[in-house]
């Protein structure tokens, strides 16, 4: 049996993988599989868990792309805090924590984003990771986020600042200490329907496999992680250009 035999399945599910507009395949990208094609034609016992690998990414992609379409209208919900424009060209959908560092080294750049394109929204989905309940409040710093948010939309600018500038973990004083200053110490509970809603942007980041924050849906592109402004600008250009 020919090499091509083996190897043409490989390359049709590496293809499909790819984005529509990523078939057209820039001279930087052909060069990229051939390099691959050459290396299973170098180690064909390599084939087997490829294809495998690869089938099992596509089966991935198409959920992620059924549960993401089933989420569209869910990213404008009331709840969702969000800056930049309101009738935007791309929205940049961002899974983000209050106590996680790189959150918060982030939010810098979204800022920067929203400063340097006024086409672009951000809408920031608050999922407590790392902290589900402060004993002594019982509540956290999401479900305070988005009381302020619902209840004192006046006073969320300064609240969302100030949970963002506290290095490391937030604690029932760093709370209250902002909540004082912002003048929101009522919206320091854990109503009813603030916590479904929270729980809610939980489910929606377990459909969307995500696996921690920040994450960022840009178009139907997922970047896992921080991005250092130009990389960020880029997936945005990016998704314009798609339309």
């Amino acid at each position: 049996m020919s090499f091509t035999r083996y190897i043409a399945p490989c390359v049709a599910l590496m293809m499909l993988a790819m984005p529509t507009s990523a078939k057209n395949l820039s001279d930087t990208q052909q060069a990229q599989l051939d390099e691959i094609v050459s290396l299973l034609e170098d180690n064909p016992k390599l084939i087997a868990n490829l294809n495998q690998s690869l089938q099992k990414f596509v089966e991935q992609q198409q959920t992620f792309k059924q549960n993401l379409a089933k989420r569209r209208d869910w990213f404008e919900s009331k709840t969702h805090s969000w800056i930049g424009a309101e009738n935007p060209t791309v929205t940049v959908v961002n899974f983000m924590d209050y106590n996680c560092p790189y959150c918060k080294k982030l939010e810098d750049e979204l800022q920067k984003l929203v400063a340097a394109h006024d086409d672009v929204k951000v809408i920031n989905i608050a999922v407590p990771l790392k902290q589900q309940t402060i004993d002594e409040l019982g509540t956290n710093s999401a479900v305070y986020a988005m009381n302020v948010w619902l209840e004192q939309p006046e006073a969320f600018a300064q609240v969302h600042e100030l949970l963002m500038k506290k290095r490391g973990m937030h604690d029932a004083r760093s709370l209250e200490k902002i909540a004082k200053k912002t003048k929101t110490e009522q919206w320091l509970k854990m109503p009813e329907e603030t916590g479904k809603a929270v729980a809610d942007n939980y489910r929606a980041f377990v459909e969307l496999g995500l696996r921690g924050t920040p994450a960022m849906i840009i178009g139907d592109q997922v970047a896992p992680g921080y991005l250092p402004y130009p990389q960020l600008e880029a997936m945005v250009e990016a998704a314009k250009a798609e339309g």
